[in-house]
């Protein structure tokens, strides 16, 4: 048997250890042209018989290195039409996609190549009338690595640590245990010339920053280092499955969930979580258990950190009605059975506070009061406390930093003014807009502190509610 040979049985015995192709399979193969992808693609075609699945290729053209871009994709297609491959081609830009999402170039790669993937599953599934379709990426046993530690660089738990995993729903992964030398030498021995991406050698980008430094000093510790990362990544993974099995277990026991509310899409009315039956659990499934439900309500768990995480934990032990906002638009509330978890505009209806918890509510005190003519006098002058018409609020009050389409009033005739727009004729140097404290209504901003409130929120004669806010951190008396 040939070493080519020797390989790609290694490769078929991953594949079926771990059930990534059936007969009868389709598998869709993203194929950038360099040495991973076009390994991968030659095995996929080369076991063809003896798993009984079928090849297409899609090939993402990123628009970033111009011409070299455009030689790969056709270096691609020349490829898979000697073959008699179906291929397809998708083309953009990503530069453009990365600065109208706030992202990075390789963040926005990655999106948009999935999305090339997912719409190329689609079109397949629609023609075949057929759900056994795969998608197969060349991440390989050095990707593994270079993830490991760009999660560990970032912070991460478990679920990081357990890195790129060899099947998830409908992404394959064949060359995961196949190291990058095995694969330049398996094309080396196949006469197959494979592209080179110039992007691979810039240190502009964080992986590379590992592949090219990190890596290579810890295989001088252990030559075998990779391939150790490998191995607890995998032991990682099997106890983040069991980890999930207990904790779902738990959320059971614990939680009540509503059906999805038709008004946000993926994001379900409410949870709640009774704090008797949670402090019976073990610390290490409250938290993952708390994992699982934010990432169940919101359909994501990007975005969620630890902090969160422990946030809402830290609410069991607070007073009834303190309030944390989360991402994707959700919010957890301390309610009388425990910790109640919902959509930022869902309206429970049971008169809870309007009050937020925050990591700073201790630099700040609040105060509501009713409005009486010998009450006037209260409305404070102070540059740190101020007062508020309690019954404009539409939603919770909260501090937070800015975000995207914060605004406020400037006049009594309430017109208002975008809060960047206001920050630049404030000249507040541009360093320090994103470190001002704000208590904000949702996108209105109430109170800039330190500087002004919204005209929206001023103290009338015929208001019955007034809030009276101070921020302890500010200068006392000024």
């Amino acid at each position: 048997m040939s070493d080519q040979e020797k390989l790609e049985n290694r490769i078929k015995q991953f594949i079926s250890r771990h059930d990534m192709i059936q007969p009868g399979d389709h598998v869709i193969a993203g194929v950038s042209g360099g040495a991973d992808s076009m390994c991968m693609l030659l095995v996929l075609l080369h076991l063809r018989q003896t798993c009984g699945h079928t090849v297409s290729v899609v090939h993402v053209e990123h628009g970033i290195r111009a011409q070299d871009s455009r030689m790969d994709a056709e270096f691609v297609r020349h490829f898979c039409g000697q073959e008699s491959i179906e291929c397809h081609i998708c083309h953009y830009c990503v530069p453009e996609y990365a600065r109208g999402h706030g992202m990075s170039e390789e963040e926005a790669g990655r999106v948009l190549r999935y999305e090339a993937f997912a719409a190329e599953k689609e079109k397949y599934s629609i023609r075949k009338k057929s759900e056994k379709i795969k998608i197969a990426v060349a991440h390989n046993l050095s990707d593994q690595a270079e993830t490991m530690l760009f999660h560990l660089a970032r912070g991460t738990g478990i679920r990081g640590l357990a890195a790129v995993r060899p099947v998830r729903g409908d992404i394959i992964r064949p060359l995961l245990n196949t190291s990058r030398e095995e694969i330049e030498t398996y094309l080396a021995q196949a006469g197959q010339e494979f592209c080179t991406d110039a992007t691979n050698a810039d240190d502009g980008y964080s992986r590379n920053q590992i592949r090219h430094h990190v890596l290579p000093g810890l295989e001088k510790v252990n030559s075998r280092a990779v391939l150790h990362m490998y191995q607890t990544a995998d032991q990682l993974r099997e106890i983040d499955s069991f980890l999930e099995r207990i904790a779902a277990g738990e959320m059971k026991r614990c939680c009540a969930l509503n059906e999805p509310d038709s008004g946000k899409p993926g994001i379900k009315k409410q949870a709640v979580i009774s704090k008797d039956a949670f402090e019976k659990a073990d610390p290490v499934i409250q938290k993952r258990m708390l994992y699982q439900l934010l990432a169940e309500l919101s359909g994501s768990a990007k975005n969620l950190t630890n902090e969160h995480i422990c946030q809402v934990k830290n609410l069991f032990s607070r007073q009834i009605s303190r309030l944390i906002r989360l991402p994707y638009g959700l919010k957890a509330v301390r309610v009388y059975e425990g910790v109640k978890i919902s959509a930022e505009d869902y309206d429970s209806g049971d008169g809870e506070d309007k009050m937020t918890d925050v990591r700073l509510d201790q630099e700040f005190s609040f105060q509501l009061v009713e409005n009486t003519p010998n009450s006037i006098p209260i409305i404070s002058k102070k540059k740190y406390t101020k007062c508020f018409d309690y019954d404009k609020i539409k939603t919770e009050v909260c501090i937070r930093t800015r975000q995207p389409g914060d605004y406020l009033s400037v006049n009594d005739s309430g017109e208002r003014q975008k809060l960047k727009k206001y920050l630049i004729n404030e000249k507040v140097p541009s360093n320090e807009r994103g470190q001002l404290l704000l208590l904000a209504d949702g996108a209105h901003i109430m109170w800039v502190v330190g500087h002004r409130m919204s005209c929206h929120y001023k103290v009338e004669e015929h208001t019955r509610r007034i809030l009276v806010v101070t921020y302890r951190g500010g200068k006392e008396d000024e």
